[in-house]
């Protein structure tokens, strides 16, 4: 019978998501890992064969607490807007995780219209929000979906990169200058 493991699976993401969040996604490597677990090599690829399955679970765990924190907060009555200043606060709160999901490679074979179109199950919730509180049409949502979209990602990437300073208040007059035009 093998000997069980020291080095557990959980203890690998946790410390791969600790060097994402700190560090950024160019510090995460198996050596890395190794030397804040106290370890050879050996264990970080007994569990993950090679760093781009180690990367997917981490890029899962990181997606799920974004969508977690996309829906955290609600400062006034429209949930579009909320999620939007939300998705800017996560870049400026969380600029390692924001890159590593947003500013990776990830999504380098697509355009924009094939992410939307891709992840539409996703934003379902999303396109229900912007046809209630919009007078637009079912087929017109997804264009104005983008307008938002283009306009949140914009402040949130240049946060993310330390271009700006964060101003909620600024934030907040971008995203409903967008909505209010669109509604």
């Amino acid at each position: 019978m093998p000997p069980i493991p020291k080095i557990s699976k959980d203890m690998i993401l946790e410390i791969g998501l600790k060097i994402i969040k700190e560090e950024g996604i160019d510090k995460l490597n198996v050596r890395n890992i190794a030397n804040k677990l106290n370890c050879s090599t050996q264990p970080i690829m007994y569990h993950y064969k090679n760093m781009n399955l180690l990367k997917e679970e981490l890029y899962s765990i990181v997606d799920n607490y974004h969508s977690q924190f996309l829906m955290k907060e609600n400062i006034n009555n429209n949930p579009l807007l909320n999620i939007g200043l939300q998705y800017i606060k996560f870049a400026e709160q969380e600029k390692n995780l924001f890159k590593f999901l947003f500013q990776s490679d990830k999504f380098s074979n697509f355009n924009f219209d094939d992410l939307i179109d891709n992840n539409e199950e996703g934003l379902k919730e999303i396109f229900k929000i912007i046809e209630k509180e919009t007078k637009i049409d079912k087929n017109s949502i997804k264009e104005e979906f983008k307008l938002l979209f283009i306009t949140a990602h914009g402040l949130a990437s240049l946060l993310a990169n330390n271009s700006i300073n964060y101003n909620e208040k600024y934030c907040i007059d971008m995203l409903e200058k967008v909505f209010y035009k669109i509604s």
